[in-house]
């Protein structure tokens, strides 16, 4: 092999070594970053845990109260934790689907939890016919005792908005192609329409967290 070949070789062995490494740089940044956004997803927030509060195995629910399929996902996790007492689950509203009406719903949702309201406003959202406006969303927390005036105050507030901001992040830096998603156990779940159905399906699936929970400790 003559100089010339033997330099370009040499380049471009180096050049291939440094792609490399940039790849597996970037591969581990990915994983640094969605292992850190599915940490902070699992941090409790007043207001919006359903289940049992002081459960040992951690569900992040991410809905947004626009989404067709967000009903279906939540009606499985609400069933399977009715066989499931040792389940702590955080609801996470984001705000994607419907430009207008999502971000205004997940941000009063996410208010009325200052009064204590939130998880039974999300379960009376998560369990109507059809989606919901803001008018009807504003109607049924009226009815479970939401001061509104206040909640709709609330609702504007740089926490509210930075709170909103915080769960969609949470849901593109752990890796989610969209909604509903769950993190079950500090793994994600996000099964397709038939899977979203299968309560024993997502009782598997809390089944091994529990199991990978057990081992860790």
């Amino acid at each position: 092999m003559g100089k010339p070949a033997k330099i370009f070789l040499r380049v471009l062995l180096v050049t291939l070594g440094i792609l490399l490494l940039g790849f597996g740089g970037l591969a581990g940044f990915a994983t640094y970053t969605s292992n850190s956004a599915i940490s902070s997803a699992e941090v409790p927030v007043d207001g919006m845990v359903m289940g049992n509060p002081e459960g040992s195995l951690t569900i992040v629910e991410f809905v947004d109260y626009r989404c067709h399929y967000c009903p279906i996902m939540n009606a499985t996790l609400t069933e399977a934790l009715d066989q499931e007492p040792n389940v702590k689950v955080i609801i996470r509203p984001v705000g994607w689907v419907d430009e207008n009406l999502s971000k205004p719903i997940a941000s009063f949702v996410l208010a009325a939890a200052k009064q204590g309201k939130a998880i039974e406003l999300h379960k009376r959202l998560m369990s109507l016919a059809s989606l919901p406006d803001l008018d009807i969303t504003r109607s049924i927390a009226q009815s479970i005792g939401v001061d509104v005036d206040r909640a709709e105050q609330d609702a504007k507030g740089d926490d509210i908005a930075a709170q909103l901001q915080d769960n969609q992040d949470y849901v593109l830096n752990a890796g989610f192609q969209g909604i509903p998603a769950l993190v079950i156990g500090g793994w994600r779940y996000q099964p397709d329409e038939e899977g979203m159905r299968s309560v024993n399906g997502l009782r598997i699936k809390i089944a091994d967290g529990q199991e990978r929970l057990n081992k860790g400790n």
